[in-house]
C-alpha cells in the first residue's frame, strides 16, 4: 500500500489486511480446485499431475548437494563418466577410429553372412517324402546328425554341470571371520556394545585385548590376518562411552576410521526382537560418489554373500548428508503389499573421518623401527596382564633380526604363512582420504 494511502485507523487497516488475506486464500484454493478437477481428466489427467509434480520439487539439502571437485573419490559420478566417456572418444580419434562405421560395417557383414547361409541351403524338392537310404544321404545330411549328437552330448554336460552346481549352492557359505576387540581397560558400556556387535556379525568373535607393549593394533591385525580373519574392529572409548570404531579389512588393509554417536543397545530400545544366528540382508543405502562406493564395500565384506531368507533379519546402513545410521530389524509379511518391522538393536551412527591404505604400522616409542617383525606369540585368549619384563626380553631377542631389515625394500618385509601374505610392521598406507573443518565450505557439501 502506498505512503500516500495508507490508512491511519489501526482497526481499519487490520480489517483491510484480514480481507486482502482472505481473497488471496480463496483464489488459491479455486486454483487447486482446478487443477484437481482437470487432472482427473481421464484423457490427459495423468500426464498433467506427472508434469506438475516433475516441477513442483522441493528445494533440500539433499537434492542441492555441492561434490567436492578437488578429489575424484569425492566428484559427481556423472562428471566422472562425462570425462570418461570424452576420452575414449579422443583415444579412437587419434586412432583413426570411427565408431559409427564400424557399427555399419559390422551389420553389413552380417547380413552378407545370413544372406550366405540361406543361399547354401538347398530347395525341397515336390513329391511324397520317401525315406532314404544310408547310401543315397548326402554328405551334408551326416554332418547335421553328428553334429546333433554332438550337442546332446554338450546338453547332458551342461545339465550335469548345474546339477552340480546347485547342490554346492543349497549348502551354507562360510560367513566371514572377524575378531572384535576394544582399546586398553574398557569400560562396561564398551563391553555391552562389543557383545551387540558380536550378534550382529554371524562370524564375529570379540578378546579381551590386555595391556602393555606388544599389543599395538598394527600387531593384533598382522595376527588376525595370518590366521584367516577377514577383518577387525576396534572400539574406542572416551570419557568411559564408546566413542569411536576403527574397521581394518584383512590381510593388507585398507583401514577406516569412524566417529561414533547415539548408541543405544538393544537392551535399551523397547520392544526389541531376540536376533537368530540366521546371516542377516544387507542394505546399503545412498553411497554415490567412489568414496562412499569404498566404505559400502568394506561394510559388505562384513557379510556373507549369500543372506539365510529364513531368519527375515535386514541390517541397514543408511547414509544421509554423511552420517552412516546403523538399523537391525526384523520383518514379517502382513500381506502381499505391506510388511510390519520390529527392531532388533543395537543403534548407533557413523561418520567417516579418514580412509587409509595398508595396515597401522607398529613404530617404537622413539621413532625408530619396531623391535621384531615377529607377532606368532600374541596371546589373545589371555585376560591377564601382560609382564612387561617378558615382552622385553622378547623384543630384545628380536632386535638383530628388526635392525638387518632396516635396510631392506619394504616388499621383502612382507611376512607370508599359509598363502597370506601379510605388510610389514613398518609400512604404513597413505591417506585416500581424510576429512578436515575447512573441508566443509558449505552445508550442502557432503562426500560419501
Amino acid at each position: 500500500m502506498a505512503r500516500d494511502k495508507k490508512i491511519k485507523n489501526a482497526f481499519k487497516r487490520s480489517d483491510e489486511h484480514r480481507k486482502s488475506k482472505r481473497e488471496k486464500e480463496q483464489a488459491k484454493l479455486a486454483r487447486r480446485l482446478e487443477i484437481k478437477k482437470a487432472e482427473q481428466n481421464k484423457e490427459n489427467g495423468a500426464a498433467l499431475k506427472a508434469a506438475r509434480l516433475a516441477k513442483n520439487i522441493p528445494r533440500t539439502l539433499d537434492n542441492t548437494r555441492h561434490f567436492d571437485a578437488t578429489s575424484y573419490l569425492t566428484a559427481d559420478p556423472a562428471t566422472l563418466r562425462d570425462m570418461e566417456e570424452k576420452a575414449a572418444r579422443a583415444s579412437r580419434m587419434i586412432n583413426g577410429e570411427d565408431p559409427e562405421e564400424d557399427e555399419e560395417s559390422e551389420g553389413e557383414e552380417d547380413d552378407d553372412e545370413e544372406g550366405d547361409e540361406d543361399e547354401d541351403e538347398e530347395m525341397p524338392e515336390a513329391g511324397p517324402s520317401v525315406p532314404k537310404s544310408k547310401a543315397q544321404r548326402t554328405q551334408a545330411e551326416q554332418e547335421d546328425e553328428e553334429v546333433a549328437e554332438d550337442d546332446e552330448e554338450g546338453a547332458e554336460e551342461e545339465e550335469e554341470e548345474e546339477q552340480q552346481q546347485e547342490i554346492i549352492s543349497d549348502q551354507p557359505l562360510l560367513p566371514p571371520r572377524i575378531l572384535i576387540t576394544t582399546s586398553a581397560s574398557p569400560c562396561k558400556l564398551t563391553y555391552n556394545f562389543v557383545d551387540d556387535l558380536k550378534n550382529v556379525f554371524p562370524g564375529g568373535e570379540s578378546f579381551k585385548r590386555p595391556r602393555g607393549k606388544g599389543f599395538e593394533i598394527g600387531r593384533v591385525a598382522r595376527w588376525a590376518g595370518k590366521r584367516g580373519y577377514q577383518a577387525l574392529i576396534v572400539v574406542n572409548e572416551d570419557h568411559k562411552a564408546p566413542n569411536a570404531i576403527t574397521l581394518i579389512n584383512l590381510p593388507a588393509g585398507p583401514t577406516a576410521y569412524f566417529k561414533l554417536s547415539s548408541v543405544i543397545p538393544s537392551a535399551n530400545i523397547y520392544g526389541h526382537a531376540r536376533p537368530s544366528p540366521h546371516s542377516p540382508e544387507l542394505i546399503l543405502n545412498n553411497f554415490t560418489t567412489l568414496l562412499g562406493h569404498s566404505v559400502g564395500r568394506l561394510f559388505g565384506s562384513l557379510f556373507p554373500p549369500q543372506p539365510q531368507f529364513r531368519g527375515r533379519q535386514v541390517v541397514t546402513l543408511h547414509n544421509q548428508r554423511d552420517f552412516l545410521f546403523f538399523r537391525r530389524h526384523r520383518y514379517m509379511f502382513t500381506s502381499a503389499t505391506s510388511a510390519t518391522l520390529q527392531e532388533i538393536g543395537p543403534r548407533f551412527t557413523l561418520k567417516l573421518r579418514w580412509l587409509r591404505k595398508g595396515l597401522p604400522s607398529v613404530t617404537a616409542p622413539d621413532g625408530r623401527a619396531p623391535a621384531g617383525e615377529n607377532d606368532d606369540d600374541i596371546d589373545v585368549s589371555s585376560d591377564e596382564e601382560v609382564d612387561d619384563a617378558e615382552v622385553a626380553a622378547r623384543e630384545k631377542k628380536d632386535e638383530d633380526e628388526a635392525m638387518a631389515e632396516m635396510g631392506m625394500p619394504d616388499k621383502q618385509k612382507k611376512q607370508k604363512e599359509n598363502g597370506v601374505i601379510v605388510p610389514g610392521l613398518a609400512e604404513e598406507g597413505e591417506y585416500e582420504w581424510k576429512w578436515k573443518p575447512k573441508m566443509e565450505v558449505s552445508r550442502r557439501t557432503f562426500f560419501l
